[in-house]
């Protein structure tokens, strides 16, 4: 596991958890928009070379808890979590060694527990083993089909993330991918933004709403699954920035489906 750090050391703190075959540097440009914010950035385990093992979602929760106490960071603004980050967000906004206010989370996982979840876990088994194939074997193929979704340094980072992952943690990230309930019991305000192409964001605000009835959800028409901040890092900027500025209760009065 690795932590970078990007902005002002004595800005508004902002925890940042990317997703699967993501790193920390996938902020690097988000944090421009955000000079007065230090952006405390996390690569989990299992996607950076030489890096520990993906043993679980406890363990890796643990392992973060841990660093950022011995780094003397554990009060943050917002916890901003990416795909699979955004599990590690809401475990970690419960946690009682951290002091967080809020959560925003783009393009989260699926919250709901399958009906059918040895087949989603064999999908994403087989999925995930096949980007780390391919990446291996044909680097320069990999990142232009990569390109076509993300611009910038992106389809880099996810290439040597790709690379990186070990069977071993694939296995235990595929389980927990498809085994995952979204958790009660979070008593931040929480924000969620999807995509418009993405498809389980019925579903999955059915089951954020259960839960979190005061959660506010936006979608971001026309891009896919954590495009917004990649191709829009200004634009997302300006939305972080307005989640930051907004009171830190819960009780907000919540719109379904907003368009931003």
């Amino acid at each position: 596991m690795e932590i970078v750090e990007y902005g002002d050391v004595n800005g508004i703190p902002v925890l940042c958890i990317p997703g699967v075959f993501m790193a920390a540097e996938c902020f690097r440009r988000l944090s421009e928009e955000l000079p007065e914010c230090r952006m405390v950035c996390v690569t989990l385990d299992g996607f950076h070379p030489g890096c520990g093992e993906f043993e679980s979602p406890e363990q890796q929760t643990e392992k973060l808890v841990s660093l950022l106490k011995e780094r003397g960071t554990t009060r943050f603004e917002l916890v901003i979590g990416l795909s699979m980050g955004t599990i590690f967000a809401v475990k970690l906004a419960k946690c009682p060694e951290l002091e967080i206010r809020k959560l925003f989370l783009d393009g989260a996982v699926n919250f709901y527990r399958s009906k059918v979840k040895p087949v989603v876990h064999a999908a994403i088994y087989w999925i995930f083993r096949y980007f780390m194939k391919s990446a291996k074997k044909d680097g320069e193929k990999a990142k232009k089909t990569l390109e076509k979704v993300y611009e910038g340094d992106w389809p880099e980072i996810q290439q040597v993330c790709r690379t990186s992952l070990t069977e071993s943690s694939l296995k235990v990230m595929a389980r927990f991918l498809a085994d995952y309930q979204l958790e009660p019991g979070v008593k931040q305000p929480m924000y969620l933004v999807y995509g418009g192409k993405e498809d389980n964001i019925k579903v999955n605000s059915r089951v954020v709403k259960a839960l979190y009835p005061n959660a506010k959800i936006m979608i971001k028409e026309g891009y896919q699954h954590l495009a917004f901040l990649n191709r829009q890092p200004q634009e997302y900027g300006k939305l972080v920035k307005t989640v930051l500025k907004k009171q830190a209760r819960n009780g907000e009065k919540a719109e379904m489906d907003e368009k931003i």
